[in-house]
Parts: structure tokens; sequence; C-alpha cells
């Protein structure tokens, strides 16, 4: 029972469920071999160093680790060396290795590089119903009015909140532009509560007409969780795809530059349909929790996946976490988050798939590993990252 809690700790470790600092707190009572025996377990090494890591040394890399450690220990008089901090320390780093997960990154962090780069502060900007353009800024609270001078939602910090009113007038729309770098928090007039991602465009009714179905537009990634109205379904218009719910909690990916749009239900359940097809009932897609339903815009089809929900919502706890994806997916990713632009020329890299956690770490301290690890050589010009 014991070695099984343990397992199962180490792997939501690595699967980026956990932090360092749980499970730090956790492994304290565990011999520190049997905690090296189930990372080496868990970590799967025969999978991870394929030959798709192509740069990947196994027998290198993993002496180097091993190398760390013992230097680790050696510099921390006996009385205080603490065994399975030093172990865990390295094991993060060593997944990290075969993995682009950074671990953690402090103990890789070095002022060797001359390289800055500039991140272009970009702020949220809320597009009113009367034309008028809103700069969200993110300290402090202030009122949203419509072209009458009514308060009709309150801003404060990285979240706007609408009243709950009933209209049976006009809708109308406003729009919320997320750059890259940012997210925001967003409650409807109905209760339904959104989580934009950045480089993403929600519009949306200022307030929902009763008589009307409530229906948003989005552009980029947002979680939904939808407050239940048997009445009044609730549609995502994602491009060429529709998402229709009653009541639910599901993330919604549909980047103008990607080439699937993805839905992704944690409770509740969600119909997706082609919104573009002459032929819906062809087209039609019911999830049910735990499963990925996504649109290919070349197949123009659907197909579901049982998924670990956790890795597609950890963006909202300031997380990204990668399983077996190409790394042409992931600078995109990165760019996302921290507003830069990533140019690789080399096409072997950007095929080959890894997998990982970040969580607060920088752009410098990822470029910084994938140069120690893969030795990718890159330089920096302003925000443009530019990979050889």
């Amino acid at each position: 029972m014991e070695n099984s809690k343990l397992k199962n700790l180490i792997q939501n470790f690595l699967d980026g469920k956990i932090g360092e600092a749980e499970m730090y707190e956790y492994i304290q009572d565990y011999p520190l071999e049997e905690v090296k025996e189930y990372f080496l377990d868990s970590m799967e090494l025969d999978y991870l160093l394929t030959k798709k890591y192509l740069k990947v040394d196994k027998e290198k890399a993993f002496k180097n680790f091993l190398e760390q450690i013992t230097l680790e220990v050696e510099q921390v008089p006996a009385p205080k060396r603490k065994r399975k901090h030093v172990y865990l320390k390295y094991a993060a780093i060593f997944v990290g290795i075969v993995g682009l997960g950074l671990g953690l990154t402090s103990i890789l962090r070095s002022n060797d590089s001359e390289e800055t780069i500039t991140i272009a502060a970009k702020e949220v900007k809320l597009n009113l119903g009367d034309g008028k353009v809103e700069i969200i800024k993110e300290t402090g609270s202030t009122n949203i009015l419509d072209s009458e001078g009514n308060v009709i939602a309150v801003q404060t910090g990285e979240k706007i909140k609408y009243k709950a009113v009933n209209t049976s007038t006009e809708i109308k729309y406003n729009e919320l532009n997320v750059p890259y770098g940012k997210k925001f928090e967003l409650e409807m007039s109905d209760g339904t509560v959104v989580y934009v991602n950045s480089g993403s465009v929600l519009k949306y009714p200022t307030s929902f007409a009763p008589k009307n179905n409530r229906q948003v537009y989005l552009k980029g990634e947002a979680f939904f969780k939808v407050t239940k109205d048997k009445e009044h379904p609730f549609i995502v218009n994602a491009g060429a795809v529709n998402v229709r719910v009653l009541g639910t909690e599901f993330n919604v990916s549909a980047y103008s530059e990607d080439a699937e749009t993805s839905t992704v239900l944690v409770s509740g359940s969600v119909q997706l349909y082609d919104s573009i097809s002459a032929n819906k009932q062809q087209t039609n897609l019911q999830l049910v929790p735990g499963e990925k339903g996504t649109w290919s815009r070349e197949q123009q089809n659907f197909k579901t996946d049982k998924v670990d929900t956790s890795i597609y919502t950890a963006w909202m706890q300031g997380r990204l976490v990668f399983r077996d994806m190409p790394f042409k997916h992931i600078r995109k990713q990165l760019e996302r988050r921290y507003n830069v632009t990533i140019v690789n020329s080399n096409k072997v890299l950007d095929e080959n798939t890894f997998s990982g956690n970040f969580e607060e770490e920088s752009i410098e301290e990822i470029l910084e590993v994938l140069d120690r690890t893969y030795g990718i050589e890159y330089s920096v010009k302003d925000n443009q990252i530019i990979i050889n």
C-alpha cells in the first residue's frame, strides 16, 4: 500500500498535478533508494529516450545526473544533508532534460548570457457596443458604462463582472481582447464564468435576451463554467465549430493559426457540431467528461480521445503541461504565453515530440535549458528568438 502511494505521488508530480513543495513534504518519510527506484520507473526512460530525441545521449545524460547528485551532497555538511531533497531536485532536472520540462530551474540559472529578451507590454482591451474602447488596467477597480452612462459591469484587477439583468430590447455585444502574455476572467450577466487565455478574443452580449439562446463568439482559447439554464442553451461559436451546452465546464481551443479546434469536457455534457456544413446530422458529436473532441479543418470531421483534462486546464493556474507534443506546437504556446516570436529553422527539432511542465519559469530560463540540454543555437533581437 505504501509503495503504491509513493508511486502515485511521483507520477502525479511528473504529470504536473502537484508541485515541488508538495512533493518535498510527501516524501520525507521514504528511503532515498525507494524514491529513486520509483522515479526511474515513472520516467519511462526507454520511451522518453528513443530516437525521436535525437540530441539526447542517454548514457551521458544519466552520468551527468548522478554526478550532480554526488556534487550537491558533497557540498553540504554531513549532519545537514537532505538526500531526499537533493535526489528530488535532480530527478526533476533529469525529467526536464529528456522531456523539456524545467523542474526546479533555480539551480540551472546562469548569468553567462548577455542576450536579454524584450517583452513588449500590451494591455487587455474591451471594445464596447457603442464603438468605444476601454483599456483595462489590471490594478484597482473601475465601472464599465453603457452608452447611456449606466453601470453594466465592474472591473477589478484581472476580472470583469457584469450585472445580472434581463434585456428584452436589442442585444449589445462587448468584445474582450486578451493579448499574448496575458489572461483574463469574465463573469457574464447570467453568472457564467469564462477564463480567457492569451491571444484570444471573446465576443459576448452585455446581457442575454430572455427569449434567445445564450451565444458567444471565441477566437483563441477559453475555459467556460456555464450556469445551467434548460430554457436557454449556451452556445460557443468557435469558427467552424459550435459548442452547445446547458450547464457544464469545458475548455475550447480555437486559434486561427492552428489546424484543429478542440473541446475538452471536464463535467456535464456538450454537443459539438460543424457550423458550416450543409448536413449537420453527419457532423454532430456528443462528449462525456474526460473526452476531447477535435475538429480537423483539413479533414472536415470530428474525432474523440480520452484525455487527462488537467493537462488542458493547467494554463488557468499559470502552468503549461505538454505530453508528447511536437516542438512546433510547443513554441507556439510559448509565444502566446510570453508574448515573443520564435523563428525556428531547425526542421528536425520542429517535428520532435517532448513532454514537460512549466510553471513560473521565464522564457530565458526555458531557452537556457534547451541550449544546455540539446545544444540549440539561438539569437535574440528585441522580442524575437531565432533558433538556428
